[in-house]
Order: C-alpha cells, then structure tokens, then sequence
C-alpha cells in the first residue's frame, strides 16, 4: 500500500526522479509503460545486519569501505585491460611475485590488487622488462637450437665446461648439486653429484657419457663418474 512518504509523483517516460528523506534510502526505481514506482526502505531496516554491541562490531564499516575499493580496483582493472594491450601480460608475469613480498615485480603486482592499474612509469617499466625478457628468450632459443649431442653414450672422454647453473637436490642420500654447464660450442653438459664447482667456474675432467637427452627441446648431454677434476685450473 502506498503512503505519503513513498509515494512518487508521475514523471516523464524516460526521466528518473529521486526524493528521499532524512529517514528513507530509495533504493530503485522501476519503470513501466505509463508509470514509475520508487521504491524505498527505512534506513533502520537497510542496517539491520549491523549490530553494535557485536564483538566484531568495530569490522563493519571497514569491510564495507574494503569492498567498494576492490570493486573500485576490479573496474579500473577491467579498463586497463581494455584500453593498454600490454596489461594482461603485465598483469600475468607480477601474478607469480607475492604482493607482499619485496621487489619492483611484488610492488607492481600490490598496485594492481590495490589500485586496478601501475602508474605510468611503472608501466613504462615493467613493458622495458618484458621486452628484455622476451629479446633474451629469442636470443636463447637461436641459440638452443644449435645445440648438439657430445660424445658417445658409455664412453669416457675429456670434457671442458664452464659452469652456468647450480641446483641443490635432497634426496634420502642427502644434498647432490645438478650442474648445467655449456661447453666451447654452447653445447648443454650436465651433472648431477656430491661435487660442487660452483657457479661460473671453468672446469676440465674426464667422464664417461650416461645419455643424451631432450628437456624443453634443447639436447642435452647428461654425464657421470667425472675424475680428474680442475676447478678454474686447479685440482678439486
């Protein structure tokens, strides 16, 4: 039933008409052929859920202002997205950096949860990154590509490698270190064993040839067993 308080007065089809009160929150207006009716509620009702003798009372108005910024954030996301071809990328490559860890990318990818979007400059600078990144993986896969099998599986030979990446693996034995060396011709050596030459060493031996083997499509030479070790020159 209509009452004087929320009654609205016809207006023109097409035309909105807002009145509201001290005590009335008009929530929305339906529109018809040949008329238009508000509807509207109490503000008493509209906070019902809100309870201020609540433990958690002093959380109710702060979850409400955190969730208008995320639904702000999610808009201006979707438009940076729409308007800047590079935002997705952008986007995708800071996902994998905690926002609250440390770091350009953890930043980069705090602003984005945060604010919807970077600012220029650091637009501008993620776009340099990726552009880099991209350059170099070119530049690796030309190279890659190149690469060749060394030696004869079983057999033993001379090796001289220079040590590009070391990873510690534990296993129940305890610590071995991968070794992903190249050789003279950029070809991929690799050893697995309780040695450690360090990253960046130059390194002579002699091993014997386990396998040869593909890993993201780059040939690898896969060796064990390595003795007469020299480490940048000298005995190991």
């Amino acid at each position: 039933m209509e009452t004087p308080r929320n009654r609205a007065a016809p207006t023109k089809k097409g035309s909105i008409k807002i009145e509201a009160s001290a005590s009335f929150l008009f929530l929305a207006i339906v529109i018809c052929d040949n008329c238009h009716y508000i509807m509207g509620i109490e503000r008493e009702e509209l906070n019902m859920a809100y309870d201020p003798t609540h433990e958690y009372e002093h959380h109710y108005h702060p979850a409400i202002e955190s969730r208008k910024l995320a639904n702000a954030a999610t808009t201006k996301r979707r438009n940076w997205i729409a308007t800047d071809d590079r935002a997705q990328e952008i986007i995708d490559f800071v996902a994998d950096y905690s926002p609250e860890g440390d770091g350009f990318f953890s930043a980069c990818n705090k602003g984005i949860l945060q604010f919807g979007s970077l600012t220029p400059n650091m637009r501008n600078a993620m776009v340099k990154v990726l552009d880099k990144r991209a350059a170099q993986a070119a530049e690796w896969a030309t190279r890659d590509g190149k690469c060749e099998f060394v030696g004869t599986v079983g057999e033993r030979q001379a090796f001289e490698v220079k040590v590009k990446h070391i990873v510690d693996l534990e296993g129940i034995y305890g610590i071995s270190h991968l070794h992903i060396c190249r050789d003279a011709d950029d070809n991929v050596i690799i050893y697995k064993g309780t040695q450690y030459w360090g990253k960046g060493a130059q390194v002579t031996f002699m091993a014997k040839v386990k396998e040869h083997g593909v890993r993201d499509g780059v040939k690898q030479t896969i060796i064990q067993r390595p003795t007469k070790v020299k480490v940048n020159g000298e005995d190991y």
